[in-house]
């Protein structure tokens, strides 16, 4: 079976909230087939920074963040829309400027009016309307985050990181790895307000960077970049509930990591965690009550695992080691264990995005 994904890139230096400054490698959007296991670039389009995509599949839509402090000749980062047709051919359609700066994570609202993207270095929410051909307007919401947490360096002021929508109840996450908290939004139509009364807090120091609800939509999972932890909450009626964490680390382990990605695969029986340091994937065997259960910690071959996407079959795992300038291809096995079957090469790896054409 042929499949398609999308992958962005880091194309230019950029300044990370490690205080490390990254010489991007990369060369823009790249559309490419899957099959098999074997990976072939069909088309690349050249943009700054593009580090993170969202799909819309039914208006044949690519929406990019372009990870800068400035862009269009203001300050802050941009978002980029792209078309794609049935052959794969992507068309750079136009540019805007978030107002925030670095934004690192973006997605379409479920209903497909907007698009929101989380401003890493600002800290800040910045949503566009969409039309019913999935063009982005002009008009835009800005919403900042206020407020810090314990780690020096890495929690001196909000730092959101991830758009994360609920399964229902037209409800809003956006991690904020500055503030130890998920911050809550209702959305309608295209407008998006906050809603504090169905804020989430975490404890202090763990940084929260994203999240994924489980195939039933009655858990929430949340990964944690600095205490490298996944959370399981429980979800109802718009409440999430904290049950409780694993550790994404073995216990033996004494250098430095900070967790990225997370994700479960579409038959709902396993989840994969991403640790950056350590640079493996770790896998957990999600129980009926929605625990996690430890299966086994993988190496990604690779520096820096960024970002992994399961493909649409749940068969394969694709990993962007970001450091390393590969993406590694697993098979996932009946027990969750991964079979490396490749690995190509490619700059600066940032996201990996399956999409159907």
């Amino acid at each position: 079976m042929k499949q398609y994904f999308v992958t962005g890139s880091y194309t230019e230096p950029i300044l990370f909230g490690t205080g490390e400054i990254f010489k991007g490698k990369g060369t823009g959007i790249s559309f490419c087939s899957f099959e098999d296991g074997i990976i072939e670039v069909k088309q690349v389009i050249a943009l700054r920074n593009p580090s993170f995509l969202s799909v819309d599949e039914r208006k044949k839509k690519i929406y990019a963040v372009n990870e800068t402090k400035e862009y269009l000749g203001e300050s802050g980062g941009g978002l980029t829309q792209l078309s794609y047709d049935k052959e794969g051919n992507m068309k750079a359609e136009g540019s805007w400027n978030t107002f925030g700066t670095d934004p690192c994570h973006i997605a379409v609202g479920p209903n497909g009016r907007f698009v929101a993207a989380a401003n890493f270095a600002s800290g800040s929410v910045t949503v566009y309307p969409i039309d019913e051909t999935g063009d982005v307007k002009n008009d835009y919401q800005l919403f900042q985050h206020e407020g810090s947490s314990i780690h020096p360096v890495r929690q001196n002021g909000p730092h959101a990181h991830g758009i994360i929508f609920a399964p229902d109840q037209e409800l809003m996450y956006v991690p904020d790895l500055g503030i130890d908290k998920l911050v809550a939004y209702r959305y309608s139509g295209s407008n998006v307000f906050p809603d504090n009364k169905s804020d989430i807090c975490v404890p202090a120091g763990s940084g929260p960077r994203y999240g994924e609800f489980g195939k039933d939509g009655k858990h929430f999972y949340l990964i944690n970049e600095i205490s490298s932890q996944v959370m399981h909450f429980t979800y109802a009626a718009g409440k999430l509930e904290f049950q409780n964490a694993v550790n994404t680390l073995p216990e033996d382990f004494a250098g430095e990591n900070i967790c990225s990605d997370l994700h479960t695969t579409p038959n709902g029986k396993f989840l994969y965690a991403s640790n950056r340091g350590h640079d493996s994937l770790v896998c957990y065997q999600i129980e009926e009550d929605g625990s996690l259960t430890f299966v086994k910690r993988q190496s990604c071959n690779g520096k820096t695992p960024r970002n992994f996407a399961v493909d649409l079959t749940g068969k394969y795992i694709l990993v962007g080691n970001q450091d390393s300038d590969t993406i590694t291809v697993f098979e996932i096995k009946e027990t969750g264990y991964l079979k490396q079957i490749n690995q190509i090469d490619t700059g600066s790896p940032v996201c990996i995005r399956f999409l159907r054409l």
